[in-house]
């Protein structure tokens, strides 16, 4: 690291230091009355407490992050083995022998789009009804009510799903959809806590990364159980989706139970509710008002929230349920393969996530996410190019590395970036409206591949159309400039922190005379 770069960290880490104003989470953590869980059961969270960077008490809600991270997983891995189990069930109810030739339709579409037109449907309601769920968490002292909610609500419909047969296969479909919105909405209730758990860059990109490994780590875990025990039963594809179901649901149900009982923190309501408006309307009001302000007052956030847009992250369920569909139509997988590639991505995002905490410090998150994207492209128009029958699909093992260092990448890098660039004080508000931002066009990509499908066109352009959306917001981010004037735009230099920054100059000043004299 050049000594530039390292005095800029160095600056940034006395500019932010936790030790000069206390973080949300943890002003809540010294007064809250929230009860501890007994021993046995707080051994629990022992493998989930990630050590801050500047030492001091675990903070419980970094905790409870990591171990919401870590039950996402399983619920998110069983989407894809269940939508394996669904299509392989849609093509044999349709009587199709060749996936990529067969024309016959059940429930008015072609087996081989049930998937990307449920990820439709839960883009559109997603962007549509999350508002609603971002005015509950801004105007009432629900948002941990709203997180425990939702991780009930997805927990339960995913145990719902293990009744999974081929007359069963659509009406968990329609589970399927349900489960991927609250999913969504659970996301939305968890991410508002994110700016709260530190003011310092440095220690959020040490929080983000770590909350990554813990996510990926245990979807390792829970990949490696299915594949496992698949092969001890010789299970088909319907009994590998009801083993990864049965595995996910109590999973993750005692992840999250633990999480949002002991571990997340109350929150007051950050504003009222505006007169003339209701929680049905706030929060389609207050994304208009706040998209317009970003808009008007902060170029850099503007175009970080247009790339948001077209990032990963918009609509993630809607690149699985494309993936999916391409592997077993084109390279006609087994359940059990395809779990295979989960694990080996699964396994590539740990170094990837690692990857991801040294480029945001060395070059700053900006850089590292540009690059990220740049790489992800990379890795999912080569993979389009390279497997496009079943003799290549060996070939997929290769390619899901570079996917797990794509996505161990760029989700930590987006994370940091997201919060440094927000204004101090309106970091609930504004990851609202990220949420928004992030899943407005989530359906588009699943429309446009089905809308393909059906015509008959060849399924590598729709791998090819992901890899055009996430290079088309490496080109957005390219709009908003350098990175130390965006979070300067956001968070102009107070006189009160121009103070410490002289104190700490005096500092090691002092400290370079001690050791001098020494």
């Amino acid at each position: 690291m050049s000594d530039t770069f390292k005095d800029q960290d160095t600056s940034t880490r006395q500019r932010r230091s936790p030790s000069k104003r206390l973080s949300i989470s943890e002003e809540a953590q010294n007064v809250s009355g929230l009860p501890r869980a007994p021993f046995p059961l707080n051994l629990l969270e022992k493998p989930f407490q990630i050590k801050s960077l500047y030492g001091g008490p675990n903070l419980t809600e970094a905790t409870g992050w990591a171990m919401d991270s870590a039950a996402r997983g399983p619920l998110n891995q069983a989407g894809s083995f269940v939508g394996t189990a669904l299509l392989r069930l849609a093509l044999a109810e349709a009587g199709c022998e060749n996936p990529r030739t067969c024309t016959t339709k059940v429930y008015g579409f072609k087996p081989t789009n049930i998937l990307t037109m449920s990820s439709v449907v839960v883009g559109l309601a997603s962007a549509i009804l999350m508002p609603i769920v971002g005015a509950i968490v801004d105007h009432t002292k629900y948002r941990k009510f709203m997180g425990a909610l939702t991780a009930f609500l997805v927990c339960f419909v995913t145990g719902l799903q293990l009744i999974i047969s081929q007359d069963t296969w659509f009406p968990v479909l329609i589970l399927e959809i349900f489960g991927g919105f609250f999913f969504i909405a659970h996301l939305t209730s968890t991410m508002a806590f994110l700016p709260d758990l530190t003011m310092d860059e440095a220690e959020l990109s040490h929080y983000t990364a770590r909350f990554n490994i813990a996510g990926f780590t245990f979807q390792m875990v829970y990949v490696s159980l299915i594949i496992l025990t698949s092969e001890i039963v010789d299970s088909n594809n319907l009994l590998t989706a009801k083993i990864s179901l049965a595995y996910a649901f109590p999973m993750a149900s005692v992840l999250l139970g633990y999480a949002w009982t002991f571990l997340f923190h109350n929150r007051p309501p950050l504003r009222a509710v505006p007169d003339g408006s209701n929680l049905l309307t706030a929060g389609f009001v207050q994304v208009g008002k706040t998209s317009m302000r970003i808009l008007r007052q902060y170029k850099s956030l503007r175009w970080f929230m247009f790339a948001l847009l077209w990032s990963p992250e918009s609509g993630a369920g809607a690149v699985l349920s494309i993936t999916v569909t391409y592997m077993v139509t084109v390279l006609q997988m087994s359940t059990r393969e395809v779990g295979i590639t989960n694990l080996v991505m699964l396994v590539f995002t740990i170094p990837g996530s690692f990857f991801s905490q040294k480029m945001v410090q060395l070059i700053n998150p900006l850089r590292s996410f540009r690059a990220s994207l740049v790489f992800f492209s990379l890795s999912v128009g080569i993979t389009g190019a390279i497997l496009d029958s079943p003799e290549e699909k060996n070939w997929t093992y290769f390619f899901a590395s570079l996917w797990g260092i794509a996505f161990g990448w760029v989700y930590p890098s987006q994370r940091v970036l997201q919060c440094t660039l927000i204004p101090k004080g309106q970091e609930t508000e504004m990851m609202g409206v990220f949420a928004f931002f992030a899943q407005l066009l989530g359906w588009l990509p699943p429309l446009i591949f089905s809308i393909m499908n059906s015509r008959g066109v060849d399924m590598r352009w729709g791998i090819a159309m992901i890899a055009f959306f996430i290079l088309f917001a490496f080109f957005i981010t390219l709009l908003i400039g350098d990175y130390d004037a965006a979070v300067l735009e956001a968070n102009p230099r107070s006189e009160k922190e121009e103070i410490y920054d002289e104190e700490d100059l005096q500092d090691k000043g002092e400290d370079t005379t001690d050791d001098n004299d020494s």
